[in-house]
Order: structure tokens, then sequence, then C-alpha cells
């Protein structure tokens, strides 16, 4: 490996770290990367996804303050992506990536309106049922971490932005940890069975950790309503994109 190919990863995986605690859109940056040195597609995501528990942990020891009073909330969440993350990673190893390519862009358009358009006060039994749904949600967006991910994080905050009755750096934190547990057991899969980029590894996860632990803190001091909007105008132009790489 050359020099210039390690500086190139560390310096990915600080930008993807970044990216991956304020919104979650690592793979979208890590995995493109995995890819252009040489890595074939399904290793380069099973490897993207190893690296990425760096960022999970730098992330989740900088929003500890925020996760303070909301561990109650977030337990349900972290187990439902932990199962989740072990059921993708098992998908991924017997399909590819292709599977949700055409499906993804409007997920994440979904995901952007429910963001943006402000939630609307129920009766209990409607906020109930509503509750339901939303973790059956979050289980299959476990899933879907688990296998890929790219734009998981923004469907993610969609769901916990309804759930949790929170400032946006508070159910951000809770993302990052229960993304944390999905990568980690779709890893332990990957570690198990797959011939993994360990060099790669290594020097994606250095970057990406330096990066997750930056960005809680520029979350902390952004007004929940601007990141809120700035996730949602940015994620409905993702959902763009991919629609046109899928369809076009």
């Amino acid at each position: 490996m050359t020099l210039s190919t390690i500086f190139f990863l560390i310096f990915i995986g600080i930008i993807s770290g970044v990216v991956n605690s304020i919104i979650g859109m690592a793979s979208l940056i890590s995995y493109p990367a995995l890819i252009s040195v040489g890595i074939p597609p399904v290793l380069a995501n099973a490897s993207n996804t190893v690296a990425l528990i760096s960022s999970g942990i730098s992330s989740t020891l900088s929003s500890l303050r925020e996760l303070k009073d909301h561990w109650k909330q977030a337990i349900p969440v972290i187990l439902l992506n932990g199962i989740g993350g072990l059921i993708g990673s098992i998908l991924l190893l017997h399909s590819s990536n292709a599977a949700f390519s055409k499906i993804i862009p409007f997920l994440i358009f979904f995901a952007a309106c429910s963001i943006l358009i402000p939630t609307k006060h129920k009766n209990e039994s409607e906020e109930k049922k509503n509750l339901f749904w939303e973790y059956v949600l979050l289980g299959l967006v476990g899933i879907y971490v688990g296998y890929f991910g790219a734009g998981a994080g923004v469907i993610m905050i969609a769901v916990l932005s309804r759930i949790m009755n929170s400032s946006y750096n508070v159910y951000n934190a809770t993302r990052n940890v229960a993304t944390l547990a999905s990568n980690l057991m779709a890893s332990i899969v990957f570690i198990l069975v797959a011939n993994l980029y360990w060099k790669e590894i290594v020097i994606l996860a250095i970057g990406l950790f330096i990066g997750g632990f930056i960005g809680p803190i520029i979350v902390r001091y952004i007004p929940t309503k601007i990141m809120k909007n700035g996730v949602g105008i940015f994620a409905i132009l993702l959902s763009i994109y991919l629609f046109i790489k899928a369809f076009f």
C-alpha cells in the first residue's frame, strides 16, 4: 500500500466519521473510497462496516452528555438495530447490493418528508399504534445498516424524531449508538466468514474515529430546527441523486 493511499483513506475516514456522526451517511463516502483502492464490492461493503465501528465508538463517547437521561428510550432502539444488523449481514453475504438500489431513493425521500413535516398531536391510542410501527421500521433499518446502510441514518433520524420528544442532538446521539450496535453485530459475522481487507480497515478506522468524535460536538452547537431542516433538504437531494443513479 502506497503512502498516498494511506493518507487518502485517513482523510476519507475523517470526513466520513464527521458525516456519520451528524447524519449517518458515511457509507456514501467511505464505501466508494474502498472500491477505488481495489477492493471488490461485497468485501468493500463488509470491510467498510467493520471500519465504521471506530466511528460508532468515538461518536458514542462524544455523545454521552446527550444520552445521559435517555437510555430508557435508547435501549429498545439499540437492541432492534443490533438484531437487524445481524440479519442484514447474513443477507449481504448471500446477495448483492443491487437489490436495494431501486428502493432506497423512495425510502430516503419519504424519510425527508417525515423530518420536514411537523408532527401532529395524536390521541393516546393513535400514538401507541404508530409507536409499534415505528419500532418495526427501526428494526428494518437495522437490517439495512447490516446489509449496506447508505442513507439509513436519515431514515432512522426521521423515525426517532417521531418517537423521541427531544432535540436533534439527543436522537442523533441515540442513532449513533444504535448504528454502532448494528455495525458491531454485522461485523462479527463478517469477521468470522469473510476475507476482509484488514490493512485498509485499520487505516480507514483511524480517520473514522477522529471524525466520529468531532461530529457530535458540532451538532451540540447547532439549533435543532436548523439541523432538522438541513438534514431534510439534504435527504431530498440525496433521494433525487440515488433515483437518477438507479433508473437512468
